[in-house]
């Protein structure tokens, strides 16, 4: 289930019954929009990495972990048993990890409990704005031009960075 359900939208704004499959498009394509700019799918997912331990410790690729599944030393094929995940890094708590391969096995994304405000935020402006911009082009208005206010691309840019 996505974190941000169209449902949602339609309560907080109030949609028109009359306009809901369009208003439906125009929020799918507004989250794709985002997930494209953030470089990572909103909704929890499954991943697998190879990381290599240095300095007791890893770290995952993907922000937002929601649950660790496993994680295997390769280089033994024996589960790591105990380890501290703070956000994206994993502290190993034995020495003889050093230098090790571990596959990772995690869930990472947002459910709807753990959707932040400000990126709910960001997607209703910009699902206003995507709005706004395809009732011009429907009435053939000269000005469509798309562009994302600075507070939004703001928010935007801080999740993106959070994944680098």
């Amino acid at each position: 289930m996505h974190p941000f359900p169209f449902e949602e939208l339609q309560k907080i704004l109030e949609l028109k019954d009359t306009e809901l499959e369009i208003d439906e498009l125009l929020f799918k394509s507004t989250i794709s929009y985002v997930e494209k700019l953030l470089d990572f799918p909103l909704e929890d997912h499954n991943y697998n990495e190879l990381q290599t331990v240095k300095d007791l410790k890893v770290f995952t690729k993907y922000d937002n972990i929601t649950e660790m599944v496993n994680i295997t030393d390769m280089n033994t094929k024996e589960r790591v048993p105990n380890c501290i995940i703070d956000g994206r890094t994993i502290f190993l708590l034995s020495t003889e990890y050093e230098g090790h391969v571990l596959f990772l096995n995690y869930n990472a994304g947002f459910t709807s409990e753990t959707m932040p405000a400000e990126l709910k935020e960001a997607i209703i402006k910009l699902f206003l704005l995507k709005k706004k911009e395809f009732i011009k082009q429907a009435n053939h208005e000269d000005d469509y031009s798309f562009e994302i206010p600075k507070d939004i691309q703001n928010t935007l840019d801080s999740y993106r960075r959070k994944n680098y």
